[in-house]
């Protein structure tokens, strides 16, 4: 089995967004179930509900039939689920890694490690096709129709240079976890190819507008990568900057800059949920509200159901991906975007955020100041802990 081969014969670029799990689960089941050498999954949450079973099983019938399977999932992201759901998979041969696990009694644990989270969502197949995104695989995502939770979230599926990048960034982490690099097994230039794909990683976007960059930083010294390109991006805005996050907590230098780039007159709106999984995220945000609305920020919240996209539009440029603008994704987690400016995906994103703000409601600032003291001493007392939520 050549792990190396598919660099050998490059796939033409291309990216689509796909919104939600009712799209992006799909999707993402047809390129495994297709996967002739290579599946790769690294997940912060994998649980063990039907849909987390039903890629399991597709996972291990690659496995069965040759395909090299990778799977990494993060120890307390998939805190809750039963540690033998993988056992189908390894079974039939898949590899499988517990990023960063919570044992004192294991060789690779490290008390200083605990705080540091693979917070990534990407599945890469063959090298050629991958996806990246805010979306885990688990009972959440899954549309209400089916008995899941619905929850709002955006993926991207890219295709050539880009799924290339996305496979070294997994290979990154992968190997840090004491994983197998894959030229020790096949092909004695698969490290290297490797190496090579990763140090494209992260780089400005070029004048192609077909480009797609991955945008990946870890615990050890790239951590500043995704938030240098968001300053960048908003600090040289003309016309628009969309941002849709889940957990929105920005640093003072974030703040400033989107409410310079709407002083000078860019449109700058914010998407955050107003029901979340983790309540006093919530809290700590709505204590920056008054402060962004003052500088001519539009502050939008989610109302149908909870908000966990992270994507964000500036002029004509586009990013998704697991980055949230808090202390977490900027000093502690792995995090992982993917960036371009395609017209088509563009466009996608545009319309995606129009429907959105449909299901908004715009903050008003007057009524905002006017709310009960009780709920300004709550977001207050949050956002004291803004660097641990």
């Amino acid at each position: 089995m050549d792990l190396d081969a598919p660099t050998d014969a490059p796939t033409p670029d291309g990216v689509s967004l796909l919104c939600d799990g009712a799209e992006a689960f799909p999707a993402m089941l047809a390129a495994v179930e297709r996967a002739a050498r290579e599946v790769l999954v690294e997940m912060y949450w994998f649980d063990d509900t039907p849909i987390a079973l039903r890629f399991i099983a597709a996972l291990a019938e690659r496995a069965r039939a040759g395909v090299a399977v990778r799977v990494s999932y993060d120890a307390i992201g998939s805190i809750g689920s039963d540690g033998d759901r993988f056992a189908p998979l390894v079974e039939a041969g898949g590899r499988v890694i517990e990023y960063n696990p919570i044992a004192p009694w294991r060789r690779r644990f490290r008390v200083g490690w605990v705080s540091q989270r693979d917070h990534r969502k990407i599945v890469v197949i063959d090298g050629r096709v991958g996806f990246i995104g805010g979306l885990n695989i688990g009972a959440p995502w899954v549309s209400a129709d089916e008995g899941g939770g619905g929850w709002r979230d955006d993926v991207a599926r890219v295709e050539g240079s880009g799924a290339a990048r996305l496979r070294a960034l997994f290979y990154d982490v992968w190997c840090r976890q004491g994983g197998d690099r894959p030229g020790d097994v096949t092909h004695p230039k698969g490290w290297t190819r490797v190496v090579a794909a990763r140090k494209e990683s992260g780089v400005a976007l070029t004048v192609d507008p077909h480009t797609v960059a991955v945008l990946g930083h870890d615990a050890w010294g790239a951590r500043w990568v995704i938030r240098r390109v968001y300053l960048q991006r908003i600090r040289s805005a003309e016309r628009r900057i969309y941002i849709a996050n889940s957990y929105f907590i920005p640093d003072a230098v974030v703040c400033r800059a989107l409410e310079k780039a709407a002083r000078r007159g860019v449109e700058v709106r914010v998407i955050l949920p107003r029901t979340s999984d983790v309540p006093p995220v919530t809290y700590a945000a709505q204590h920056l509200y008054t402060r962004l609305m003052k500088s001519g920020v539009h502050v939008h919240e989610y109302l149908d159901r909870v908000f966990h996209a992270k994507t964000a539009l500036v002029d004509d440029w586009a990013t998704t991906g697991s980055y949230n603008l808090d202390f977490l994704s900027w000093r502690t987690n792995l995090e992982a975007n993917m960036a371009t400016r395609d017209p088509g995906f563009v466009r996608a994103v545009a319309a995606s955020f129009a429907r959105d703000f449909s299901h908004c409601e715009e903050i008003d600032a007057t009524r905002w100041t006017q709310r009960p003291w009780a709920e300004k001493v709550r977001s207050w007392a949050w956002y004291l802990f803004r660097k641990f939520l």
